[in-house]
């Protein structure tokens, strides 16, 4: 787990991310290039820039190639969301963040679908944001 001032960053950084998501359903610019900055410097100067961070940010990189293959069906927001925390969480934590988010997401999206057969509604054009399900995912995380 991350720990100290590595671990308060990031957990701000999901914050402002998932309540962006949640509520424009996109993520600031801006946002990412403070977030990915600051990441860079706390693992350089934490000496933890190496090949299992960069293998981390590489989890960011195939959402966004699946993002592109699939014409923006996976948000391209998510995907940079996962390169900037490859800076602060390590290769096997970054991937238990995107598993686990996609399986309670998959359970949430199930969720509404089925409410909206429910209902007799077309669930077609329903966008869930990512985002938003990682928060106490992470909050999960950190605690266990």
């Amino acid at each position: 787990m991350p720990k100290g001032i590595t671990g308060i960053i990031f957990s701000l950084f999901l914050i402002i991310a998932a309540l962006q998501d949640g509520k424009e359903k996109s993520i600031k610019v801006w946002l990412f290039v403070v977030a990915g900055m600051a990441g860079v410097m706390l693992s350089f100067f934490c000496r933890q820039l190496s090949l299992d961070r960069f293998c981390s940010c590489l989890v960011g990189v195939l959402l966004l190639f699946l993002s592109r293959l699939t014409r923006g069906a996976i948000g391209e927001g998510d995907g940079w969301f996962f390169v900037v925390s490859g800076f602060y969480l390590n290769f096997l934590l970054n991937v238990k963040l995107l598993i686990y988010g996609i399986f309670i997401n998959g359970i949430i999206c199930a969720g509404i679908y089925c409410l909206c057969k429910l209902r007799g509604e077309d669930a077609k054009h329903i966008s869930v944001p990512f985002l938003p399900v990682l928060l106490p995912l992470w909050i999960g995380m950190v605690m266990i």
